[in-house]
C-alpha cells in the first residue's frame, strides 16, 4: 500500500501532477491532480485527445468545454464528475481557477 496526500500543482508548475501510475501488460491507470489558471485555454491551441478513458472530478472552478467547430459543448463546474471516452477530442476555456482530480484508464 502507498498513501499520498492529495496535492495540486502550484501555479508556476506544469498543470498536471501525477500521484500514482499502475502499468503492466493488462492495465494502465494514472491518477493525479490538475490546476488550471483562470483566463487560459487547455490546450492553448486546437484540441487534445488521449488513448485512455478519463474520469475526472471538478473539485473547484469552472471550464467552458468546446466543440471542434468552436461552439460551446457545456460547462464543467465545482462538484461535477466527468467521463471522457478514449480518443474523444477536448478543449476548454478556464473561466475560474480550477482544481481537478483525474484518473486515466487504458490497456
Amino acid at each position: 500500500m502507498e498513501i499520498k496526500k492529495i496535492t495540486y500543482p502550484r501555479p508556476d508548475e506544469y498543470y498536471n501532477k501525477k500521484l500514482f501510475q499502475i502499468k503492466n501488460e493488462k492495465l494502465d491507470i494514472q491518477f493525479g491532480t490538475v490546476f488550471l489558471k483562470m483566463g487560459t485555454r487547455i490546450p492553448e491551441k486546437g484540441f487534445s485527445k488521449h488513448p485512455q478513458h478519463e474520469l475526472s472530478i471538478i473539485q473547484k472552478g469552472k471550464i467552458e468545454m468546446l466543440n471542434e467547430d468552436g461552439s460551446v459543448k457545456g460547462y464543467l463546474n465545482t462538484g461535477d464528475a466527468v467521463s471522457i471516452n478514449a480518443f474523444e477530442t477536448q478543449a476548454g476555456n478556464i473561466l475560474e481557477d480550477t482544481k481537478i482530480i483525474y484518473m486515466l484508464i487504458g490497456k
